[in-house]
């Protein structure tokens, strides 16, 4: 099933007495894989995954408990300006799915991973959800929504035949 984006919608955001609105636009993109979920779920740990996340371009400063991936730092380019977010965690319920929280100074949302485990493969549903910040950050907003769209079910796609790869180790 090829992903799915979504419309901008625009929602308030209280500041003070005025309302103005503020962007968003959620995407959303399902791939399939031999992999398992347990297998799926280790990747997931592991900081390197969510370089390839579309919109990041590099992930840093990952913060582990008991070896699990609990936040990290990323970097993201944006009409020629690199931004620094974070990423920390949301609901989760282990080898079924997870969440990122993500936020930088033009953009706030979450990612969301759920893992659907059927017969001999696993599917694999990504959903991202992002809204402006700002009205500053409104004005960009077409431009990195664009960004994001122009590869996220590739992205999802990828992942799905690096592991694919990885099982015929």
């Amino acid at each position: 099933m090829p992903g799915r984006i979504l419309p901008i919608q625009a929602h308030s955001s209280i500041d003070g007495d005025r309302v103005a609105p503020v962007p968003a636009q959620t995407f959303s993109a399902t791939a399939s894989t031999r992999a398992r979920p347990p297998t799926i779920w280790k990747r997931l740990q592991a900081p390197e995954t969510w370089n390839a996340v579309q919109g990041v371009d590099e992930v840093f400063d990952p913060q582990f408990d008991d070896g699990k991936l609990v936040g990290f730092k990323f970097h993201s380019t944006a009409a020629g300006r690199k931004y620094i977010g974070t990423a920390t965690p949301g609901p989760r319920e282990r080898e079924k799915s997870l969440q990122w929280e993500i936020a930088t100074s033009e953009l706030k949302g979450w990612i969301r991973v759920e893992l659907e485990p059927d017969g001999t493969a696993t599917t694999i549903h990504v959903t991202m959800h992002v809204e402006s910040v700002s009205f500053m950050a409104s004005l960009g907003f077409p431009l990195i929504t664009g960004a994001i769209a122009s590869g996220f079910q590739e992205t999802a796609d990828q992942f799905a035949r690096d592991l694919d790869a990885h099982e015929s180790e």
